[in-house]
């Protein structure tokens, strides 16, 4: 979800939460190559393959976004949308596996220099989001977190550790949407560190079957997925299953050529399949629901939207796409600030004005942030540290 100077031979990889496509169609922030024309000049693809998973990634990067605003401004949402976040550790591992898995396993990538990419991708979007974090944490008139607890939250934040949790907190409090950015780090260091060997595809199912059974004793166990990760210690280590499955499982359809042997595939197709399972449109027993969904359907999407081959332009849905890993990082403080003035103007202004209107400011704090400072400090760094 990244774009770097080509003479750099910089990353070409997106993923949750890291999810920052680059529109195919033309954009007023950017011009750049699409996921799509990256990741078949990294690996032989077509340019245009996987262009449709531009635009699920941007659906489910807003999906996040209404479901934290429907917590932070109290109206009613499905809770359903927190599914994206596993969507979004499948797509990272297919996306991964097809940019890096020859380049790792041939030694023309060192684990290292695979790392440091990862971290020159994350972190500068980590830092905004923590910096913005802090201030909304403390610009109500009741702060929602105490000034002393501020710096550790920080802190833990900046290395990606859930600090939030030794001070009664969640796991990253000063801005929750880190938590899924701390794991993908984690399911990028193990990857790179073991996609070098060769494994029998016996290991491979057996791991995915292990972890899957493991997953479904997770979901049972806390009655959802929607915690896991984040809210407690006992959530946080249930966590590395949550990434592991869905992060492997990404892995193994592109390692098992599975988007090839579906054929042509419609993209109406896995556009509604992911609509439905992030906004089902009946009441549904969360813990059954969230592991079929995590563990059948959610990979049979990525799988079947890496088959849509280019078909007519969707430029704003691109767009979404291309702004997905900035949004994901930044939307959660501004949507506090928005809480804030709505506080303050007293139920002046109509709640779903202020609600739209924060909701806009998300999306323009993150147009700006990608064009002023993301990619062109990650373009410097991949020019500092050339990787290959």
């Amino acid at each position: 979800m990244q774009h770097f100077d080509e003479r750099s031979g910089e990353e070409r990889f997106r993923t949750t939460a890291d999810a920052l496509p680059r529109s195919a169609f033309p954009a007023a922030a950017y011009s750049g190559p699409s996921v799509a024309q990256e990741l078949g000049r990294e690996a032989g693809q077509t340019k245009d393959r996987f262009i449709f998973l531009d635009e699920l990634r941007g659906l489910a990067a807003l999906s996040v976004v209404l479901l934290h605003a429907s917590q932070t401004f109290s109206f009613r949402l499905n809770p359903h949308p927190s599914l994206a976040v596993d969507f979004f550790f499948c797509l990272s591992g297919f996306v991964l596996a097809n940019g890096y898995d020859q380049k790792l396993k041939s030694g023309a990538l060192g684990s290292r220099a695979f790392v440091l990419k990862r971290v020159i991708r994350l972190y500068p979007m980590i830092m905004v989001g923590v910096a913005l974090g802090v201030v909304a944490s403390q610009v109500a008139l009741t702060p929602s977190i105490a000034l002393a607890d501020v710096s550790i939250l920080a802190v833990g934040a900046l290395l990606l550790l859930p600090l939030g949790l030794l001070v009664g907190q969640e796991a990253f409090a000063i801005n929750n949407p880190l938590w899924s950015i701390c794991f993908e780090m984690v399911a990028s260091v193990v990857y790179g560190c073991v996609a070098r060997r060769r494994f029998h595809v016996w290991y491979e199912i057996a791991a995915i079957v292990l972890l899957a059974a493991a997953l479904f004793q997770v979901v049972m166990l806390e009655g959802a997925i929607g915690p896991v990760g984040f809210a407690s210690w006992r959530a946080f280590f249930e966590g590395f299953i949550r990434v592991g499955f869905s992060f492997l499982a990404g892995v193994l359809i592109f390692r098992w050529d599975i988007h090839h042997r579906v054929g042509t595939i419609p993209p109406q197709i896995p556009l509604f399949m992911l609509i439905a399972v992030l906004f089902p449109p009946f009441s549904v027993p969360n813990d059954i629901y969230d592991f079929i969904c995590i563990a059948v359907i959610i990979p049979i999407v990525v799988a079947l939207a890496a088959a849509v081959p280019q078909g007519a332009e969707r430029p704003f849905a691109a767009y979404l796409g291309q702004l997905s890993y900035p949004l994901y990082a930044v939307h959660l403080p501004v949507i506090q600030f928005g809480d804030h003035f709505q506080n303050l103007t007293d139920g002046f202004i109509p709640l779903p004005v202020t609600v739209g209107g924060t909701l806009l400011v998300a999306v323009g704090v993150a147009h700006f942030l990608h064009g002023c400072f993301d990619a062109p400090l990650r373009a410097y760094l991949g020019r500092k540290f050339p990787l290959n």
